[in-house]
């Protein structure tokens, strides 16, 4: 089965295609970075689902749903060529079967492995939602400015009152500026950078960018390696979910964060990671 580089879905009520562009995937006309496990399990499916029956060689195509109407229609392509097309109809009695025509053939079969419901997917479910990663071991500070507070963490060698091997390196505490003498609970800290490896939208909101977010709620800040990267929080929520809306320095998209990761981020009182 040679390897796909287009697939194109289509009903009455819905249409999505994915390009392949060198080694990513793109999203409709827009090419929004699509997920590339989420699309590499589409062509799977598509390739790897059985006809475990044949169902009829003379039509009934409406008692089916494998009409233009009804059905939905999957076509994958490799290098300008069609490789593949499924027509997929009404579902089984049990999960995962479905009646389907393939390669414009007249037979209706019966299949296991495929189902309408894995082929319409939201645009934005398909699209890639990492917006960047960071290693918590390479971070070399940490700032998050909110409520009129800014907090900036750093990496230290611990005290030493942990034995440590030879050729291993020191364990690494946390500091905060100017609250030096403040022990900061590890497990605290190890929240706050585990958010950003990596760091995941929820949700792209169509027709949004920084002019419509809403006013600056909190700024993120991370020196990593060679690298630096920012996150922006704004106070706009998305309204079906109630997700606030964010930016980063390595997206060119708004997206939206769940509260089980912002509120991480909106720091009250330093004292709430320390330890008692």
């Amino acid at each position: 089965y040679e390897p796909a580089d287009e697939i194109n879905i289509k009903s009455t009520e819905y249409s999505l295609t994915l390009a392949r562009k060198g080694d990513n995937w793109l999203v409709n006309e827009q090419a929004y970075p699509g997920d590339p496990g989420l699309i590499g399990s589409l062509e799977k499916k598509a390739r790897d689902f059985k006809l475990l029956d044949l169902v009829s060689d003379k039509g009934y195509y409406d008692k089916y749903d494998l009409t233009d109407e009804k059905g939905v229609l999957v076509t994958i392509k490799g290098k300008g060529k069609v490789l593949r097309k499924i027509l997929i109809g009404k579902a089984g009695s049990t999960n995962n079967h479905s009646y389907v025509k393939v390669n414009d053939r007249k037979e209706i079969f019966f299949a296991s492995g495929i189902m309408k419901t894995d082929f319409t997917l939201n645009p934005d479910d398909i699209r890639n939602k990492e917006i960047l990663t960071v290693s918590k071991n390479d971070v070399k500070s940490l700032s998050i400015n909110y409520g009129g507070k800014k907090y900036d963490f750093y990496p230290v060698e611990g005290s030493g009152k942990t034995a440590v091997k030879e050729g291993e390196k020191p364990a690494l505490e946390w500091k905060c500026k100017g609250y030096e003498k403040l022990k900061l609970r590890e497990n605290s800290i190890n929240e706050l950078l585990n958010l950003f490896s990596p760091l995941r939208a929820s949700t792209y909101p169509e027709n949004t960018d920084r002019k419509n977010a809403g006013r600056v709620l909190c700024t993120v800040d991370i020196e990593a390696g060679n690298r630096k990267v920012n996150l922006v929080i704004f106070d706009k929520k998305d309204k079906d979910k109630n997700m606030k809306y964010a930016a980063s320095s390595e997206s060119p998209y708004i997206f939206t964060m769940g509260s089980w990761q912002t509120e991480k981020l909106f720091i009250k009182n330093i004292n709430n990671l320390t330890v008692k």
